[in-house]
């Protein structure tokens, strides 16, 4: 049986409230953030990704980001797509770095890896492959050994509940790291992946998803749970997206924060 999500609680009207907002993040772990950044970039970012998947043969020639489709996101160099996608200069441009103080409160440390992802549709196959897609987890887990950085999650194309998107579950930042199990469903680079028992969740913790725009983006706490929903889309669509990691910048010499 399907389970429906929750939608995500729309905090842009936080933004001008620095104490709402904190409270926000503090009980939920999460913000999700309308039409903040800048799409103009966030489209060219999306160009990128779509010349890269015409250069490497997953894309037809003449693909436009209207009706790009690939057959499968496991055909695809990942590794060598990275050299198509200048998502640096997205993150580090003034515009973004200014929604980021905007949402820490202080000067920000953007990591040096980004996660970029290009899923078709699945909707109708006759063999569905699921497996490059993340079990339930927390980004906290994986990465360290500080745990005060904010993973960043970017739609480059609108998402909706056939595309899928980033699934998160609602204040469960609270009791901390958790247990990840080897699941022999999820693979990276064709290596199990670990992630969090599903029946481990509490009532209390309930998913979150929902539909975003490009110029959108959700921000989350190194222990909130959370996991990729299925692009099942039909009409197909495809969903793309980039994600990294934020925190507070290191204080200079000589300074404290």
């Amino acid at each position: 049986m399907t389970v429906a999500l929750k939608d995500y609680q729309d905090c842009t009207p936080l933004l001008g409230d620095r104490a709402a907002l904190d409270a926000f993040y503090a009980q939920h772990g999460y913000l999700y953030l309308r039409g903040v950044l800048d799409r103009r970039l966030v489209r060219d970012v999306a160009t990128q990704m779509l010349d890269g998947l015409v250069a490497l043969g997953a894309a037809p020639p003449g693909s436009t980001l209207e009706n790009l489709d690939i057959a499968s996101f496991e055909a695809v160099d990942e590794i060598a797509m990275h050299d198509h996608v200048r998502y640096d200069d997205f993150w580090q441009h003034p515009s973004t770095i200014s929604v980021f103080e905007q949402v820490f409160g202080e000067p920000v440390f953007v990591f040096k890896s980004t996660t970029i992802r290009y899923y078709p549709s699945q909707a109708g196959s006759e063999d569905p492959s699921f497996s490059y897609l993340t079990p339930l987890h927390q980004d906290g887990f994986y990465i360290g050994p500080n745990k005060d950085f904010r993973t960043v999650w970017v739609p480059l194309l609108p998402t909706s509940t056939g595309t899928g998107g980033v699934a998160i579950a609602d204040g469960s930042h609270h009791d901390g790291l958790r247990e990840h199990v080897l699941n022999e469903s999820f693979k990276r680079f064709g290596h199990p992946v670990r992630g969090i028992p599903v029946d481990t969740m509490g009532a209390d913790e309930p998913l979150l998803f929902s539909p975003m725009e490009p110029g959108d983006l959700v921000l989350f706490h190194a222990f909130t749970c959370h996991k990729s929903l299925p692009n099942l889309s039909d009409p197909r669509a495809m969903r793309m997206s980039m994600d990294t990691r934020v925190q507070p910048a290191p204080p200079r010499p000589g300074t404290t924060r």
